[in-house]
């Protein structure tokens, strides 16, 4: 269904290509296209569809967290000490901390960008040229 569907909507738009008077057969496509999604049994088709996706949206929820689980369990048992906690982090599974990032800059070159700043250690440009492993070139 999906194939005939994008087949359906490449043969429409290689046809509003494809004329000479493609502004004439794109506003009669789009003319198209707005009576058929302003048919009220389209609407009502989509409105089912919507409401049946929100009243499904728990059950897959329920069931990604049970597949998560035992995808968890087969990995203790392939690699045992995997779900254990490390030092330093709690057991209890329903805490969720967030971790603290750490800046690893030393400082902000857009702090300090006079002319001659040396920001080799930020990956910029020194005062001799750009902050390469490579010796200037000397020609």
């Amino acid at each position: 269904m999906k194939g005939k569907a994008l087949f359906a909507v490449g043969v429409a738009v290689g046809y509003v290509w494809g004329s000479k008077s493609w502004s004439e057969v794109y506003r009669r496509v789009r003319g198209g296209a707005q009576k058929v999604w302003k048919n009220p049994e389209v609407q009502d088709n989509v409105h089912q569809a919507s409401e049946a996706v929100q009243e499904s949206v728990p059950d897959i929820l329920d069931n990604l967290y049970e597949a998560g689980k035992k995808l968890m369990e087969r990995a203790e048992t392939m690699f045992p000490g995997i779900t254990t906690p490390k030092t330093g982090q709690r057991s209890d599974s329903t805490a969720r901390t967030v971790p603290t990032i750490k800046s690893d800059v030393v400082s902000d070159p857009a702090l300090d960008d006079t002319t001659g700043s040396d920001w080799t250690g930020e990956g910029g440009a020194a005062p001799e040229g750009p902050a390469t492993n490579t010796p200037p070139r000397t020609d």
